[in-house]
């Protein structure tokens, strides 16, 4: 006999999975959905670069003066992320915002990356060496911050402090949405059918401030996620990102650490925040009342000052 919670688990990813076959169906009669010709404006608002390693082409953008600070963004997204942020930080700080494989316009120049812990801590190694940071403050959001805080634990001399936003690194509550990207098949039609508007409900199911998600912000986003290659990294890193790595180096963590959430986050919870912080030696945590998954961006007010005065 199946038990209650159970249950409402098979319940509740019967409703997640015929609601996305619902919204793939028509897309998948036509076939996958172009990669976007969207040019992004911001790009050419700000100074942006490109590096080579032998791991890949990165692309960073790079702003202000002072000790280096280097920004990782979330699942699905690029440094455009960090757009209210950088300007905040950019007067006392060299802030740097890469796009780490699977994101924005960094291309791979492998074709066996393994796209789990490892190899993003490994990735940001290559990075943080192509532009001479040999120590650095890290702040990351999401699976950004999953990738930061495993960077920290395995290379504690190089990070001068340490910013977690909402990230993943407990071995606890996963995102719901996860079943959908890990079931084979399924997770496949998910990734590579995803549409400009099925992507815009999801970007919208990470704020609480939803007029902040305009047609930019959607553009901005979707177009380098709809290229196939970060498509393709993006389904692996949803099924080979394991946290029990980062759950077991908690007190290998040096860098004094500040952990931020957004209260009305959907995809994490909250509650997250005080557990992860608890574990990191010179950690602590704040919750922010009203906001979502993607605290940065949804309530930049309340983020940035704490921000700039932790990094200072």
């Amino acid at each position: 006999m199946t038990s209650k919670p159970a249950f409402r688990r098979l319940v509740a990813l019967a409703a997640v999975l015929a609601g996305v076959l619902a919204v793939l169906i028509v897309p998948a009669a036509y076939g996958e959905p172009p990669a976007s010709d969207y040019r992004s404006q911001y790009l050419s608002r700000v100074e942006s670069h490109y590096v080579d390693t032998g791991l890949a082409r990165f692309h960073y953008t790079r702003m202000g003066t002072g000790s280096p600070v280097v920004l990782v963004a979330g699942r699905g997204l690029w440094g455009y992320s960090w757009r209210d942020v950088i300007p905040a930080l950019a007067a006392e700080h060299t802030v740097y915002a890469v796009d780490l494989p699977s994101q924005g316009f960094t291309e791979l120049h492998r074709g066996d990356f393994a796209y789990d812990l490892p190899a993003m801590s490994q990735a940001l190694v290559s990075f943080l060496d192509a532009v001479g940071l040999r120590r650095t403050a890290l702040v990351g959001h999401s699976w950004g911050g999953a990738w930061s805080l495993y960077f920290a634990e395995r290379h504690p001399e190089r990070v001068e402090r340490l910013v977690l936003l909402d990230s993943p690194g407990l071995d606890a509550e996963k995102a719901s949405v996860t079943p959908l990207f890990t079931t084979p098949l399924v997770g496949e039609l998910a990734t590579n059918l995803t549409t400009r508007a099925f992507y815009a409900d999801n970007i919208r199911g990470t704020f609480q401030n939803k007029h902040l998600v305009t047609d930019e912000v959607i553009d901005e986003f979707y177009a380098p996620f709809s290229r196939p290659a970060n498509r393709a990294g993006f389904l692996s890193l949803w099924r080979n990102l394991d946290y029990r790595l980062t759950d077991a180096g908690l007190e290998q963590v040096t860098a004094p650490t500040l952990v931020l959430w957004g209260g009305a986050d959907s995809w994490l919870p909250a509650s997250q925040a005080g557990r992860l912080a608890e574990r990191i030696p010179d950690a602590t945590a704040a919750v922010l009342p009203g906001c979502g998954h993607t605290v940065h961006e949804d309530c930049p007010a309340q983020v940035n000052p704490l921000l700039a005065a932790f990094l200072r």
